[in-house]
């Protein structure tokens, strides 16, 4: 469906919807027998009140012409009524700018009815297209109405009394029982109308639409986090609430929990608000502890995740699991994380130790993808690593056994074996 259109000063009663059906209205308006003002704006309307059309008049030596465009219903949106139908009667309206009047033809309290609309494709209507007919709008009202409000969308509701005489009704969007309520009309120029005795008077109020003051810095946060930048889709406004100090929020301080933060913001239109916002802190896990095993890293901390770091901070490929087995002397760190949170270590000093030359009869093959491990003596741990460290195969409780390494890349791999307490590492080539 087209979009309506709104000229230029065009009176706010007179917005309507283009379609792909029309005729043209011509003639000559007067009001009170004098030609209409080059300001004046006239408009059809059809039997359900819909503005079907409207334009501002033509002044030419003093006459004012009258050129409209009245539209028709639009078929291809049956749930939608644009304009006219072939059976409906319409009706004019002129608009005066001087008084800010809308006048019906002839008259408020006797209303001409028109037919024989029919769609020329914008071409004059075979009824309508005398330039030279006149049509004369008589001033008869006593009904005025200035309401002149400009609101904001969340302010309370008010008392509309700008029509005069007294004793009249009011009508329009957002409008309940002779008040007015903003939140109820929206954003936007609502025309009320005041009607007393069959007579009308019609004035504006304009809502302001209210910024949009989201919190976007919704979190969810730790408790292990500190001073978090607040941020909204619009900006200017103050912070406040458990945790908040110079408009950031600290996890830190208020620990678990749920929290509100509340937002004032006072727009361009000096429309004020307050938008309040629940965020959550989660449980983190406790800050772990590496201690060193023989040639392996251990961390104390039991938890759904763990990731190994060099002391650059790099992560390790593949070291991901509670015990960790260095290749070389350094400086590790180890990252814990439950569900919602984690929690990084303190910098470990790891020095790899001396393995005894103790040998325990241990015999290590390689033949045909098979790798071969025989000892004397009972091996209660085998790990395999690959040159980044990442465990690739793991056994206990053993005398001789085989590994099948078929589907293992060449390169070269470090053995660690676990015998009456020791640990042997020895380097393999696959």
């Amino acid at each position: 469906m087209l979009s309506p259109i709104l000229w230029a000063q065009q009176p706010p009663m007179f917005n309507f919807t283009p379609t792909n059906s029309s005729g043209t209205f011509y003639g000559q308006a007067q009001v009170g027998g004098i030609a209409a003002s080059a300001n004046d704006w006239i408009a059809a309307f059809d039997a359900s009140g819909n503005c079907a059309g409207a334009s501002v008049l033509t002044i030419n030596s003093g006459v004012a012409y009258i050129n409209l465009v009245i539209y028709g219903d639009d078929a291809t949106t049956p749930s939608a009524d644009e304009g006219m139908s072939g059976s409906e009667d319409f009706t004019l309206k002129l608009y005066q700018q001087s008084s800010g009047q809308y006048l019906d033809y002839p008259s408020t309290s006797n209303i001409s009815y028109f037919s024989a609309w029919t769609n020329t494709n914008g071409a004059p209507m075979p009824t309508y297209d005398d330039v030279t007919v006149i049509y004369n709008f008589a001033i008869s009202s006593v009904v005025s109405l200035n309401l002149t409000s400009t609101l904001c969308e969340n302010e309370s509701a008010i008392i509309l009394n700008g029509g005069q005489p007294s004793g009249g009704m009011y009508y329009g969007s957002g409008v309940t029982n002779g008040t007015f309520d903003p939140a109820l009309a929206g954003g936007g120029n609502h025309v009320i109308s005041y009607v007393l005795n069959g007579d009308s008077a019609f004035d504006t109020i304009l809502v302001y639409t209210l910024a949009d003051a989201t919190l976007l810095s919704t979190g969810p946060y730790c408790d292990n986090e500190s001073s978090v930048t607040l941020n909204s889709v619009t900006t200017g406004g103050t912070y406040s609430g458990s945790g908040v100090m110079n408009n950031t929020f600290n996890p830190d301080v208020v620990g678990v929990g749920s929290y509100w933060i509340s937002y004032i913001l006072t727009d361009n239109n000096s429309c004020t608000q307050n938008v309040e916002t629940l965020v959550e802190v989660n449980v983190s896990p406790p800050v772990p502890t590496i201690t060193q095993n023989g040639n392996a890293l251990d961390c104390n901390g039991i938890t759904t995740s763990y990731q190994w770091y060099d002391d650059n901070m790099i992560a390790i490929n593949g070291a991901n699991a509670q015990q960790f087995t260095p290749l070389s002397s350094g400086s590790y760190y180890v990252e814990v994380s439950n569900i919602f949170c984690s929690e990084l270590s303190d910098i470990f000093q790891f020095a790899l130790t001396d393995v005894k030359q103790v040998e325990w009869g241990l015999l290590i093959n390689t033949n045909n993808n098979i790798l071969s491990i025989n000892s004397e003596h009972f091996i209660s741990q085998l790990q395999l690593f690959d040159i980044s460290g990442k465990e690739i195969f793991y056994k206990t409780s053993f005398l001789n056994t085989e590994i099948d390494v078929n589907n293992i890349s060449s390169g070269i791999y470090f053995l660690n074996l676990k015998i009456k307490e020791q640990i042997i590492c020895k380097k393999v080539i696959l």
